[in-house]
């Protein structure tokens, strides 16, 4: 059956397939801007992310890093360790309970992070550049509605 009669018969499988083609489209399109991200920076997607969150919060316990990060104990270790290597974050004690360490952005860690939300604000503009003026808010909306959808299935979805 060709491709326009198959639309007529069954319009919702089509566009069930666009929104699916999209959805990898955009997902190949990330990745790519993480890759270009970890270059252009000198670190790996996993480290600039933790740099990102720490810089959220003046302190971060490992723990609750990896929360946000979505990675396991093991994954934060290895990731620390690598930034606490290069002077991007050092760990204190925490004052209330001693067997707590907290993590936090050094100097040249908050330097990096800046550069890293400078290189991405530079990246999303351009993007925004790239849509006529007229359109941006309906993109921003879809964009925002898409997201919010993805998230309830994935709740849906949770055992």
């Amino acid at each position: 059956m060709n491709d326009v009669l198959s639309h007529a018969v069954d319009p919702a499988a089509h566009q069930v397939k666009r929104l699916q083609d999209a959805v990898e489209s955009l997902f190949a399109c990330c990745q790519a801007r993480i890759s270009l991200q970890s270059e252009h920076c000198g670190l790996p997607p996993a480290a600039l992310r933790a740099l990102v969150a720490l810089g959220e919060s003046r302190y971060l316990a490992p723990g609750e890093l990896g929360r946000r990060l979505g990675v396991t104990k093991s994954r934060v270790t290895a990731v620390t360790t690598g930034l606490l290597r290069q002077g991007l974050i050092e760990k204190r004690p925490d004052p209330a309970d001693a067997r707590v360490t907290l993590l936090t952005l050094t100097a040249a860690g908050r330097k990096a992070r800046e550069e890293i939300h400078t290189f991405m604000m530079g990246l999303f503009q351009n993007i925004l550049e790239r849509v006529a003026p007229a359109q941006r808010e309906s993109v921003l909306t879809s964009l925002e509605m898409l997201h919010h959808c993805m998230e309830a299935v994935r709740e849906d979805l949770k055992p």
